[in-house]
């Protein structure tokens, strides 16, 4: 790392050190703090206090993609249950289990063709 890339990063520690302190110091920002889900909070603080704002939402981010783990992890000990151990590919059972899209039932029956006797 060269004598530049490690001043810019002691500054760039330096800015988020003197962001913070005035982030404390406001009463306006203590409370938005206090009234605000913490996502929401930082990203209004982070037109101000780019900075401190930037690295909050990248630390923020990371609690959001082990809730889809730990979704995941869940569905999948759901899936593999004793009478269902055999399985060897959930792979597709997981994915409409953590799906947000609501399956078109009306519409799967209506393509389907009913079973013709020989």
């Amino acid at each position: 790392m060269g004598k530049k890339s490690i001043f810019n990063a002691g500054l760039s520690c330096f800015e988020s050190e003197e962001e913070l302190i005035d982030i404390r110091n406001d009463g306006n920002f203590m409370l938005m703090h206090k009234q605000m889900p913490l996502d929401e909070f930082w990203i209004r603080i982070q037109n101000e206090y780019p900075c401190l704002g930037k690295k909050a939402i990248v630390l923020l981010l990371q609690f959001s993609t082990s809730y889809l783990c730990e979704s995941g992890f869940s569905v999948l000990t759901n899936i593999k249950t004793k009478k269902r151990e055999r399985l060897l590919v959930v792979e597709e059972e997981m994915r409409v289990a953590l799906s947000n899209v609501p399956p078109d039932i009306k519409g799967i029956c209506a393509r389907s063709q009913a079973q013709i006797s020989h």
